[in-house]
């Protein structure tokens, strides 16, 4: 008789009796840009996820889990180095290992599928695959399964990672329920939306509603392509015989901003405004990700289902994605390397061990410190706070989980004590420039990454400069604070001769930024 998937996972992700052996198979499923609070099991009103939700009620959901950046690269970077970051960049560092690499090393046989065209194989993303492949959006699986069905009597490690939910938001013909249905604003933005077009002077403030509603009605349908496209995972992996002694990972990369908060000018909006668009609520708030990290960019799903795994466990307290490489590698009894900065999230299901209470988020904008107490606090960064003005924002989110109401004043205890938390983060994380070159340059333009590309085009021209043109063209206060502060950036890495010198003393008393004023000052001390 067939079984359903969700009495399959009853059965093998359920069972229990005695100390179960580690498993001897891992599938590891990033989807990229899921929302958690848009999966059902997250409570969401739509049935989105029936797979990730069995998944959930035979493992553990961890319901506070938070990416350590809000795009793709960097937030990899973190999650396969287990180490935060403090710059943004495309690649893996060279000296870092790498959890694939870690299972590899253990005699493991590894593979690797990706459908998101960043995590490219030259930028370190292969390494420790013994096989990794693109995977086309909306596809067939059948390399996958020809991977399942040829490590049989091997240990595996398999990644998966899939890109339906990203935009644009359009899952196949037939598929599109809720973009044609148009009838849900989630959360506070029936109310949120009509009063932030009235503040602004938004033009068709109701066309734009109308059209939000079926742009989230498109995600919510692509977030069901990709539950669905996981079951067809579980499936592969079950006919192969390797769920039975399986372990089950999903998380994601980070969220999705799908119109909750304005956005900043240095993105799309900007972007929008230069070509005379007249501002609307599509064009005004923020409907991607990638340069901020409120809650809706952030908040992401963990689920782990398997050997060792207690069934129906849900974990309310802040965990991080730096925290699943050593919780695999835990979990399959195998050597952790030194220096990893995330925590086992076994902590959390045993309560053998202290636990950290706070997760941490960066991009080269701001960074946010969350605590288990229900505290956000966000810090704009230099370039935050040169580019776009951005100011210190505190929230509580069980009083206020959409993040409306800034209570960083009433409350300077808390913004000392996360802040010091957000130092330490950025002080011990990955640094290091993003460098692209023209193919990562093409990939992330056709992924909508406009802030990035623009960056790097910057970056190639300053650094094309002698450092007296550099000086002249775009040490000035004429020129936006923003390329300031990365024509500072570029100086504080150069030999400076004594003419170099002098044209920044002369600067100095004029610069108006601290941020800026501080990487000359380290220009002027090499």
């Amino acid at each position: 008789m067939k079984r359903s998937l969700g009495g399959l996972l009853l059965v093998v992700l359920g069972a229990c009796g005695g100390e179960p052996e580690p498993p001897q198979h891992v599938l590891f499923v990033v989807i990229d840009t899921l929302r958690a609070d848009h999966l059902s099991c997250m409570g969401y009103p739509r049935e989105t996820s029936p797979t990730i939700d069995a998944l959930a009620a035979r493992g553990a959901l961890f319901e506070s889990a938070v990416s350590q950046a809000s795009f793709t690269s960097p937030s990899m970077v973190s999650l396969m180095t287990g180490r935060y970051i403090a710059k943004e960049r495309l690649d893996i560092p060279a000296e870092l290992p790498t959890l694939a690499e870690s299972f590899a090393r253990a005699g493991w046989a590894t593979a690797g599928f990706r459908s998101n065209p960043i995590l490219k194989p030259e930028y370190g993303f292969e390494r420790g695959f013994e096989l990794y492949r693109e995977l086309a959006e909306h596809g067939d699986e059948r390399e996958v399964e020809a991977w399942f069905d040829g490590v049989k009597a091997k240990r595996s490690f398999t990644y998966v990672h899939i890109t339906e939910p990203h935009d644009p938001y359009l899952a196949p013909e037939g598929q599109r329920r809720w973009r044609e249905a148009k009838d849900l604003l989630p959360g506070d933005r029936a109310d949120y939306l009509p009063r932030v077009a009235a503040e602004l002077g938004l033009a068709d403030p109701q066309g734009g509603i109308e059209r939000i509603k079926e742009e989230i009605g498109g995600y919510d349908d692509e977030v069901r392509s990709a539950d669905a496209r996981v079951g067809r995972f579980l499936a592969a992996f079950e006919k192969a015989g390797l769920l039975g002694q399986g372990l089950v990972v999903i998380a994601a990369d980070h969220g999705e901003g799908l119109w909750e908060k304005v956005a900043l000018l240095n993105g799309q909006r900007g972007q929008a405004l230069r070509r005379g668009e007249t501002p609307n609520l599509l064009n005004t708030l923020m409907p991607t990700h990638g340069n901020q990290v409120h809650r809706e960019l952030v908040h992401v799903p963990i689920v782990l289902a398997g050997p060792r795994i207690p069934a129906g466990k849900r974990v309310s307290a802040p965990v991080e994605n730096v925290d699943l490489f050593p919780t695999l590698l835990e979990l399959c009894d195998l050597p952790t390397p030194g220096g990893l900065q995330g925590e086992s999230l076994l902590r959390h299901l045993d309560g053998s061990r202290a636990r950290k209470q706070t997760a941490f988020s960066f991009t080269r904008f701001n960074t946010t410190v969350l605590d288990a107490d229900g505290w956000s606090l966000i810090l704009p960064t230099a370039e935050g706070e040169c580019g776009e003005q951005l100011q210190i924002e505190l929230f509580h989110l069980r009083e206020d989980p959409h993040q409306r109401r800034n209570v960083a004043a009433q409350h300077p205890e808390v913004v000392e004590r996360l802040r010091k938390l957000a130092q330490e983060r950025l002080s011990s994380g990955i640094h290091g420039t993003m460098k692209v070159d023209d193919a990562g340059l093409a990939a992330l333009a056709g992924l909508g990454y406009v802030d990035q590309v623009e960056r790097e085009n910057d970056r190639r021209e300053m650094e094309a400069l002698a450092s007296s043109e550099l000086i002249a063209k775009w040490l000035n206060m004429a020129a936006p604070c923003q390329r300031r502060l990365l024509a500072a950036e570029i100086l504080a890495t150069r030999a400076l001769d004594e003419a170099t010198r002098s044209a920044l003393e002369k600067h100095r008393p004029f610069e108006t930024s601290r941020a800026v004023l501080e990487l000359l000052e380290r220009a002027l001390a090499r």
